[in-house]
């Protein structure tokens, strides 16, 4: 009878596997994302399988020992900005070993966050969907570097109600017609997130947030949101969903821009700035 530790998967053959797998993926399409379930079948054998990633985006790792995943990752500040290529082995315990390649740089970063100083694992671990999706899929917390503040969450909700309706309208039976700021007033302090925010109260944590989408009421345009989801992930990694799925204020603000005109967009940005509810408050 083979010893179960002879099989275990442990951080150095995960490594290992990274280490055959990454010349393999050297000039892959940067917006590429994937991920695999690695499982250890013999003392010096493991196998890729693949694993179910649900409709609703709940991923389970099936008979997975680890998740590799495949991703790419822009970090710096908007003066200095550097592409990642990231391949990482993400173990059950939490433990994490990957490969780091920068831009077109000869040289890979190899890291692991049991053995690397903290601050050197941590500067290279992969902050993106995929990879806190299979954190998750390990009940493990999602690791997020710049997290959506909830004021900028109702800016981008109220954005998508106003812009709607102006865009409802704007599409007109006789034609294409600018919007009046008086036709969308009415709608500018109509609760937001299903009922979550009305009026002058204090506004939602993000655990709350959470709760409200979990309980199947969470409005977002017509953005749907799983409430399978929202309970699968943990706070920050919902956020961080969100983030990712509804449109940028930005953009928002220009399709205003297109269907009210100067004078619409002023106005709502006015409104979101008055309430805090614009950039990173």
């Amino acid at each position: 009878m083979t010893d179960v530790m002879d099989v275990a998967l442990t951080p150095e053959r995960a490594l290992d596997v990274l280490l055959q797998l990454e010349p393999q993926l050297r000039g892959v399409n940067t917006d590429r994302r994937a991920i695999v379930g690695l499982r250890a079948v013999a003392a010096t054998q493991v196998e890729l399988i693949d694993v179910d990633l649900g409709a609703d985006g709940v991923l389970d790792p099936g008979e997975a020992d680890a998740l590799v995943v495949v991703t790419t990752e822009e970090v710096g500040d908007d003066d200095d900005v550097l592409c990642l290529t990231q391949l990482v082995c993400v173990l059950p315990d939490g433990t994490e070993v990957g490969i780091s390649r920068a831009d077109d740089a000869e040289d890979a970063r190899v890291w692991r966050t049991d053995r690397d100083a903290a601050d050197a694992a941590h500067d290279l671990r992969p902050r993106d969907v995929a990879a806190n999706t299979a954190r998750r899929a390990f009940g493990l917390p999602s690791a997020v570097a710049n997290e959506l503040s909830v004021p900028e969450l109702l800016g981008r909700a109220w954005l998508m109600e106003v812009a709607g309706e102006a865009l409802r309208r704007f599409d007109a039976p006789g034609g294409p017609a600018e919007v009046p700021v008086e036709a969308l007033r009415p709608i500018a302090r109509q609760p937001l997130l299903g009922g979550l925010v009305a009026g002058d109260g204090p506004l939602p944590t993000w655990e709350q947030i959470r709760a409200h989408a979990v309980a199947g009421h969470l409005e977002l345009g017509h953005l749907p949101v799983a409430a399978s989801h929202a309970a699968w992930l943990d706070d920050a990694g919902f956020a961080q969903v969100l983030d990712t799925t509804l449109p940028t204020a930005e953009d928002l603000l220009e399709q205003l821009r297109v269907t009210a005109g100067e004078q619409g967009m002023a106005w709502a940005l006015a409104f979101l700035l008055d309430l805090g509810w614009h950039g990173s408050e």
